[in-house]
């Protein structure tokens, strides 16, 4: 069994934690703010806390970053006390978070130039998939050394997606993000539709759920009906990737991924960033 530095324990930091003890893993955690008793409840008490993002890593075979953002991410990963400060050779990095293409492009540059295995794999699979261990793993990087992960990511993901070089992963989660939030978006404003036809929206909804279907109509109408709590993901962070999707586009117009951000970012503006990100289909009065 491994010992696996997780750097960044919030909903999905702290799912994949309590999954990596229970497959028998050596769990080292560090976050950015102080854990809680509460945080620290959930977690098997094999757990140790390291003392800085560096002292996690100089311990472990295998490092997971999951914070949130391209700013976030640099803090832990740079700097005299971060994650390549205390990177031995032979140390397995990977970043789990959503960043920007860009950053991920730096960082796998800083890990080359230390002879360091890096790869970027983002999740899709949400809180819930964090708690069971059924995340999808969306992996860019070589694949000679995956096998090697193969019992660590067994304990916190049901499959591996490899999508090619360094830098894949994260490009496709953001296509992927930015698809499932216009369709979030195209369900709410459906429903909306719905509702000034006078139809009656629980009929709507159970259809809707059949055809077209899938996975995130079904999520939206389920949060329609009963906001999620705890939420499955926040407004501010589907805002965060379509701004990173966006960047992704560069100067080529995708007039469906700008009006999905527009609606997210209005949302966030109104003070509902903290909220699930199915708040865009409330319907209005």
């Amino acid at each position: 069994m491994a010992v696996v530095a997780v750097v960044g324990v919030g909903i999905m930091g702290r799912g994949m934690a309590v999954n990596l003890a229970r497959g028998g893993h050596d769990v080292i955690l560090w976050n950015r703010s102080p854990l809680t008793p509460e945080a620290l409840s959930s977690i098997p008490e094999t757990a140790r806390v390291a003392s800085t993002p560096a002292d996690a890593t100089r311990q472990a075979d295998v490092v997971f970053e999951v914070t949130a953002d391209d700013e976030s991410s640099r803090a832990v990963w740079l700097g005299p006390e971060g994650i390549l400060a205390g990177a031995r050779p032979g140390t397995i990095l990977i970043s789990s978070a959503t960043l920007s293409a860009g950053w991920v492009a730096q960082l796998a540059d800083a890990c080359a130039e230390r002879a360091l295995t890096f790869y970027d794999m983002p999740l899709t699979g949400g809180a819930e998939g964090a708690r069971t261990g059924n995340l999808t793993m969306l992996a860019g990087g070589d694949p000679a050394r995956l096998p090697e992960l193969a019992p660590v990511l067994k304990a916190i993901s049901r499959e591996v997606r490899h999508f090619g070089p360094v830098g894949s992963g994260t490009r496709f989660k953001l296509v992927l993000n930015a698809l499932q939030a216009a369709h979030m978006t195209a369900f709410g404003e459906a429903m909306k539709l719905a509702a000034s036809a006078g139809l009656d929206l629980d009929q709507v909804g159970a259809a809707l759920r059949e055809r077209p279907g899938g996975v995130i109509t079904r999520m939206a109408h389920d949060n329609m009906v009963t906001p999620p709590e705890p939420i499955n993901f926040s407004a501010e962070w589907a805002r965060k990737d379509l701004d990173y999707a966006a960047r992704l586009a560069g100067p080529t117009d995708y007039p469906l991924l700008g009006a999905t951000l527009s609606v997210f970012t209005q949302a966030v503006a109104d003070g509902h960033g903290r909220e699930d990100w199915s708040v865009v289909n409330r319907l209005t009065p």
